[in-house]
């Protein structure tokens, strides 16, 4: 560590490659690179949509990684979100590179490299507000920001042209119920010290206005369960430790016993308690065995699982097959999170399991329920008239988002704003930001305990024999040789509809005149290629799908 002062980068010329964060939600992770190696911040998961079939994370391109390895200096880490840390484990395996993560995340990682043998000689080092480090030849200086997560951190690096800010994820709340509010002095010195490039979070800037502060919300939902005369569950992200702790205020000012139900509350909750942060008193937490044995009106109760996951807590406890919870008639569930994007199809089923078995659903358009972790348009447009930066690149949210963000930009302080997506290299000098080239990342999946490309996993393989199904075509040939003896060839039909068993007369009636006996002298591999034609051919018009073919010979 040293004086940001001491190490002053004389001409600018720094490359940034986004390997991931734009252009998309989640696994946020850039490299910079200085005089003296890269320095990568932030290296989170995405978590996949309905598109791909079978994994469980999405991760930057390990294989960058495994190149650059002799060139890491340093990983900085802004807050301890999964979209943030996630990929941290895997993508620095054996790597001696030191990462430097504030307080709350420094612990989560400890705690979540048990997961991965190898990852846990791994050295996290702690920082937080108002310290200096020289990476690469690089200074940097850390800032406090708010954030839906205790601990979180933007930074600002030190050049001769003037600072280069990243917010990291943020929003502006004057009055934080936890800690201490985001450190708008500093971001305004920046701004009169002069600013060569701004990086700010885009993920809500097509929502007008501005977040309400935690505290409000802590009042909304105090008034839900003050007049609610049954029992009360809430709902909410696991990694949210404010708002676990004004529940559990809320919890002692309406005299109701508080329990939590899902392991990555009591996951997140354990790591809050060893890095500082307590919500609660873990002694006076009711034991979730005895959760459906207490009187409604005197229990609230933290379930985990926001976003319908198919084996949280809160989907078990919708679908009746939880071991420790089951709703009951006038029960009250709080859906206290956002409903992110794409997620909108499963929480809405646990919504409408919820109401089937009884209970009432209140989400944010019902009452002052929840808070955005990210700031809105003005908070936005506050920032960018503090840093008064003279290029801007959007960062952290999807393209469309990167592209509003942009025109924000130019907007309020008549900034040049760059846009860049995943896989561009931008150049930063005095004089310039532009990207200069692009890399063809290829994401790493994980699924249980695979880690492998899409190739690698066979996801397009997958997708197509999920959507258009499978047929297994078996032809006899002679014993020692390629002639054809069977003239009528078995199939057997995998994932393609068939009721009525017509589809599958059709194929062999076509399979066995093509399989005559003046065919016999062909190739193996020809006589597989007619067949998959034969048999996608008549799918293919029947029913507007083309099978995957797997034709097996026997003797």
């Amino acid at each position: 560590m040293s004086d940001a002062g001491n190490c002053v980068t004389k001409t600018v010329d720094l490359r940034l490659t986004f390997l991931g964060g734009v252009g998309e939600i989640g696994m946020n992770c850039m490299a910079i690179e200085g005089p003296e190696g890269i320095v990568v911040v932030d290296c989170g998961v995405m978590f996949p949509s309905n598109r791909f079939m079978g994994p469980d994370l999405i991760l930057p391109d390990l294989e960058w990684f495994r190149a650059h390895r002799s060139e890491l200096a340093a990983v900085i880490i802004t807050h301890g979100h999964e979209d943030h840390i996630g990929a941290v484990p895997l993508a620095l395996m054996g790597s001696s590179v030191p990462i430097y993560a504030p307080r709350f995340a420094g612990t989560l990682m400890r705690e979540k490299a048990l997961e991965y043998p190898g990852a846990s000689a791994q050295k996290i080092r702690t920082i937080g507000p108002g310290q200096t480090l020289t990476l690469a030849g690089m200074d940097f200086e850390f800032f406090r920001v708010t954030h839906s997560i205790p601990d979180a951190l933007g930074f600002a690096l030190r050049t001769a042209a003037g600072w280069i800010v990243h917010t990291g994820d943020f929003r502006i709340d004057h009055h934080p119920t936890m800690g201490d509010s985001m450190d708008v002095g500093r971001l305004k010195s920046l701004g009169e010290e002069g600013v060569l490039l701004a990086m700010s979070d885009s993920t809500n800037v097509e929502r007008p206005g501005r977040t309400v502060s935690e505290s409000v919300v802590a009042d909304g939902i105090q008034e839900v369960v003050e007049n609610h005369p049954g029992r009360v569950l809430v709902s909410m992200f696991s990694s949210n430790i404010e708002r676990v702790a004004n529940l559990a205020r809320i919890a002692r000012k309406t005299r109701r016993k508080l329990g939590m139900l899902g392991r990555s509350l009591g996951m997140y909750t354990r790591v809050a308690l060893e890095s500082g942060f307590p919500p609660c008193d873990p002694n006076l937490l009711v034991d979730p065995g005895y959760a459906d044995k207490l009187p409604g009106r005197d229990t609230l109760l933290l379930v985990a699982g926001s976003q319908g996951e198919p084996r949280a807590a809160m989907t078990r406890i919708a679908n009746g097959d939880h071991p420790d919870l089951s709703v009951k008639e006038g029960d009250l569930v709080i859906y206290s999170a956002r409903i992110i994007p794409g997620n909108e199809r499963e929480i809405l089923r646990v919504f409408n399991q919820l109401e089937r078995r009884g209970a009432t659903v209140v989400h944010e358009g019902h009452a002052r329920v929840h808070t955005s972790g990210h700031a809105y348009r003005d908070e936005l447009s506050d920032v960018l008239t503090w840093l008064r930066p003279q290029f801007f690149i959007p960062v952290h949210g999807e393209y469309r988002y990167l592209k509003a963000h942009a025109r924000l930009a130019e907007e309020v302080t008549q900034t040049r704003a760059v846009v860049a997506d995943a896989g561009d290299v931008v150049r930063v000098t005095e004089r310039d930001v532009r990207v200069v080239d692009h890399l063809d990342l290829e994401p790493f999946f994980v699924e249980a305990t695979v880690v492998g490309t899409a190739d690698d996993l066979k996801l397009k393989e997958r997708r197509r024999l999920f959507f258009n199904g499978l047929a297994v075509v078996t032809v006899r040939l002679a014993k020692g040789k390629k002639s054809v003896v069977s003239m009528k060839p078995s199939v057997t039909l995998h994932g393609v509809p068939d009721p009525d068993n017509t589809l599958l007369v059709d194929i062999e009636e076509a399979l066995t005149h093509l399989l005559r006996a003046d065919r016999a002298t062909l190739e193996r591999e020809e006589l597989q290629e007619e067949i998959q034609v034969c048999v996608r051919r008549i799918v293919r018009r029947r029913q507007e799908r083309k099978p995957q073919v797997q034709t097996i010979f026997v003797m």
